[in-house]
């Protein structure tokens, strides 16, 4: 009874009273026993609390006398990976297999996974090499973890070979395969290739789901087919997959970078009275493309709206308004919006003086010019290429005075002062 409440505890990621469990169940004086360490060991290595995760596992075996097993070591050699500890994960292994305990498909394909997700292919395919010299057979999720690694570097000739190999080796490919080489083609934006894939899911009857489906639309959104997208987006509610707040999310940033806010504000309020309405992000993405459209006025509006809804507004929310009442030459509120800032618990950061100080450049307000500069020295904070590239142009221009140029020379490094010297002394 305990293991089952502790295992449906973990799976919402309920730690703190899945341990709580635990303690409980040691004064009740029923021991637990390795499922239920595992369990909770899991959960704690999934939510990244390597630590605590650790501190049971020596509990398990220090105070308990529980030996650990494949299970045990899977994952935690998991959630080492996730924080790249590379030489701690390769210790656990050694341990595990010092204990005579071999690592499983599962624990292979931890690695595996990992290695892909950091751009470590050659890795992955080694480790691979081991599994199948051991008799460990690679599964889909094997391969799948691998496909995903050679579109994270761009190689979608070398995907698409392993997945016309996974049938060979007699497996069949299902939607997680299908949609790890689909979205490859969508970041490498060859849309063709990624529908081709969509169509050829379907075709064997597999049905894609809420992920398979916003990965599309993102990638047509990406390469401007807006129509295509809207027409996907209507595919899937015929289909009977409900979008969820990521779809949204992409439908809507999708619409505002193709310069369509009023699709997307339409949308938007068609949703309704939804968690979306409450959903810092969207607003956000809304507020950010009636700023880049022009429409300022539109902005304001939705950024009330944040406030009226008694909704904490992020760094993020404030960066996109005083970004837009600077493309609109509205230095005096976005001045005013960027003192609030420390005023409501959230202060400006790197990308805040860089957005303010662009737009004052552009405009012209040098005063103000002095003041950012002097905060980013204070801050520790520093220029990045565009604003960079803004200030060059006002230095070859004779705009800034003495004391501007002492502390933007702080702000960037000496090499870049010596080669400006050499330019401009000419």
């Amino acid at each position: 009874m305990y293991n089952t409440m502790i295992k449906g505890l973990c799976k919402f990621s309920n730690n703190v009273t899945a341990v709580a469990l635990l303690r409980l169940m040691e004064q009740k004086n029923c021991k637990p026993d390795i499922f239920t360490y595992n369990t909770i060991i899991d959960s704690l290595c999934k939510d990244k609390l390597i630590d605590d995760a650790f501190k049971l596992f020596k509990e398990m075996v220090c105070n308990k006398s529980i030996l650990p097993d494949v299970i045990t070591y899977t994952s935690l050699i998991c959630g080492l990976c996730k924080f790249g500890h590379w030489d701690e994960a390769s210790k656990m292994l050694k341990q595990m297999e010092d204990e005579n305990i071999s690592p499983d498909v599962q624990t292979f394909n931890v690695l595996v996974d990992a290695f892909c997700k950091e751009g470590k292919v050659e890795e992955a395919e080694a480790v691979i090499n081991i599994m199948i010299e051991r008799g460990k057979a690679p599964d889909l999720v094997t391969y799948s973890s691998l496909i995903d690694g050679y579109c994270l570097q761009g190689e979608m000739i070398k995907s698409r070979e392993i997945f016309d190999s996974i049938t060979l080796r007699g497996l069949v490919p299902r939607i997680v395969t299908y949609s790890s080489l689909l979205n490859g083609y969508c970041k490498n934006l060859n849309i063709e290739k990624a529908m081709q894939m969509l169509r050829e899911m379907t075709g064997k009857g597999l049905q894609p789901n809420v992920v398979t489906y916003s990965t599309m639309i993102q990638g047509l959104f990406k390469v401007g087919r807006c129509v295509d997208a809207r027409k996907l987006f209507d595919e899937m509610y015929a289909q009977g997959q409900n979008p969820n707040e990521c779809t949204y999310r992409i439908v809507l940033k999708g619409l505002c970078s193709n310069r369509q806010v009023e699709d997307a504000l339409s949308l938007f309020h068609l949703i309704g009275d939804s968690r979306l309405n409450s959903d810092i992000v969207v607003y956000n993405i809304l507020i950010d493309g009636a700023g880049k459209c022009g429409k300022v006025d539109i902005a304001r509006v939705l950024f009330q709206g944040l406030i009226d809804k008694g909704l904490q507004l992020n760094v993020r929310t404030y960066n996109v308004m005083i970004s837009g009442f600077c493309r609109e030459g509205q230095l005096g509120k976005a001045k005013s919006l960027f003192l609030k800032m420390d005023e409501s618990g959230c202060p400006p950061d790197n990308v805040t003086y860089r957005v303010f100080l662009q737009g004052c450049l552009k405009n012209q307000h040098y005063d103000d010019v002095e003041m950012l500069l002097q905060e980013m020295v204070d801050r520790g904070y520093s220029l990045d290429a565009s604003t960079l590239s803004l200030f060059i142009d006002q230095i070859a221009a004779g705009s800034l005075n003495s004391c501007m140029l002492k502390l933007f020379g702080k702000l960037v490094p000496k090499e870049l002062i010596l080669v400006m010297e050499l330019i401009f002394c000419r």
